[in-house]
């Protein structure tokens, strides 16, 4: 390491990367769908770059245990810039998801290898701190994005927001060239490519599968079923690999367990609400401005407790600081549940989302600290990818099964709204529109009042897993090596 400081600034770019492109290109595509058309495949930009993301964080893993971090932050970063630059040419929408296909594959890189960086460049005592920024730059981005997005579609337009993300990149890769000297401590360059590509199949055929549930797609069932089939080939595969993608031993290990159960359980809860609850303040208020009402307390309740708990996991402990963690998420969906309705106040609302971020940030910085102390350096880029793309698929998975049950919840209300009968077509209706359908606010809310009843029941599975973290001090001795 020549020098720590601009590294982090490098890997803080990456990050700041894969998480703006959500916000700012969903500001974006209303306009993206006039230039293009293509309505009917709004809802694949989004799901094809995180389907993408999800499949290839497991391979990213393994890849960067063996080749070094700083080359496989390299290859991500150069697949998302060239990703972003097509996305940016499309002359279609048909093109746009597939060159939105080739960024999340550059994604599923900058969502874990930026923290893999940073778990070896700082050392256990300090990991906390610097895993606590990259999820407030996370947090920032979410914030800023929606804003930034604006500016640019009206500035520059809406190609502009795609092409931001080639500067940015370059600096990126650059600072991180200059600053990290890195060997990767592997003589092993085996790689489980049967493994990988079996899960890849499999995760992609759920994902899939699961976003087609709510639009009561015949492909729906069968997808979801091959994906689980796909799962166990997976397992038999990777019990006949000399260097599997993820060591089936880990699965016996109480902190792999416990931390990516617990990340997969609070993202499953909170990145529903992300989704959900901006319909609500659209169906209330009206234009698609007020979803920012929904998303910048969260964000900002999850930038600033992240920031906090970070530096304050090795005084305090994982475990403590996940445990009321997901104490928080249970209190505020159990306060949404009760409390609210068509009529419901909006300072109230504001608070109970922030709460919800709050509880999401006190969460994720232990939970990365807890796997990468406890597994060391040798193992860093396996658990680190493993703990992203848990939360990944908790995310995807949650937007999928909560939105199918508040479709089923208030199907037979939405057909009482012209040209909807579903959530899909009702997003479709709400897409810029200035005055929502008159009684949505109500429809919509029978069916959050069931979403946050769910997300209840899951937070309180996720504070079980949460309170059973064993407590370590430091990096694992049994697990740490030298190597790098």
């Amino acid at each position: 390491m020549t020098n720590r400081r601009l590294a982090t600034l490098g890997v803080l770019l990456g990050i700041f990367l894969a998480a703006i492109d959500g916000t700012i290109v969903s500001t974006a595509m209303p306009t993206v769908v006039q230039s293009l058309g293509g309505l009917e495949l709004y809802a694949w930009a989004f799901a094809a770059y995180m389907l993408f993301a999800a499949v290839s964080m497991p391979l990213y893993g393994r890849l960067a245990d063996i080749y070094g971090r700083k080359r496989l932050f390299f290859v991500g970063a150069a697949i998302f810039v060239a990703g972003s630059a097509l996305c940016g040419a499309a002359g279609s929408m048909p093109q746009l998801v597939a060159f939105r296909s080739l960024q999340g594959v550059g994604a599923g890189a900058m969502f874990a290898i930026p923290y893999t960086i940073l778990g070896v460049v700082y050392p256990p005592e300090e990991r906390g701190r610097a895993i606590g920024l990259g999820s407030t730059v996370w947090g920032i981005s979410s914030v800023i994005g929606p804003l930034l997005g604006f500016v640019i579609v009206e500035a520059v337009g809406w190609r502009g927001v795609f092409y931001l993300s080639v500067p940015v990149g370059l600096v990126a890769v650059v600072l991180v060239a200059v600053s990290l000297d890195e060997s990767t401590g592997s003589a092993d360059r085996d790689v489980d490519f049967l493994g990988a590509a079996v899960l890849s199949v499999a995760v992609g055929a759920l994902l899939v599968g699961l976003q087609l549930l709510e639009t009561t797609s015949s492909w729906a069932l069968p997808l979801i079923a091959a994906g689980i089939v796909g799962l166990g080939v997976f397992y038999a595969v990777e019990r006949r690999a000399t260097q599997p993608i993820v060591p089936l031993s880990m699965f016996d290990d109480t902190v792999f367990i416990t931390t990516n159960v617990t990340g997969f359980l609070t993202s499953f809860v909170l990145f529903a609400a992300i989704t959900y609850v901006p319909l609500y303040l659209q169906s209330v208020r009206g234009g698609a401005g007020s979803a920012a009402l929904a998303v910048f307390p969260i964000s900002i309740g999850w930038s600033g407790t992240s920031f906090l708990s970070g530096r304050l996991v090795n005084r305090v402990g994982e475990q403590r600081l996940a445990t009321v963690g997901t104490v928080l998420l249970v209190l505020s969906f159990g306060a949404a549940t009760v409390l609210w309705t068509a009529a419901t106040a909006l300072p109230l609302v504001i608070g109970n989302v922030f709460v919800m971020g709050v509880g999401m940030g006190m969460v994720t910085p232990p939970l990365l600290t807890a796997i990468q102390n406890h597994f060391g350096t040798a193992q860093m880029g396996v658990v680190t990818s493993s703990q992203q793309f848990f939360r990944n698929l908790g995310g995807t998975m949650g937007v999928a099964l909560l939105g199918f049950a508040l479709n089923l919840v208030i199907r037979n209300q939405l057909t009482t709204i012209s040209g909807v009968s579903n959530l899909g077509q009702l997003q479709q209706r709400l897409l810029g529109s200035p005055t929502p359908p008159a009684g949505l606010a109500t429809i919509l809310t029978d069916g959050l009042t069931t979403v946050f009843a769910l997300s209840v029941v899951v937070s309180i599975l996720a504070v079980g897993f949460a309170y059973y973290i064993p407590r370590e001090r430091g990096e694992s001795s049994a697990s740490a090596t030298s190597g790098d």
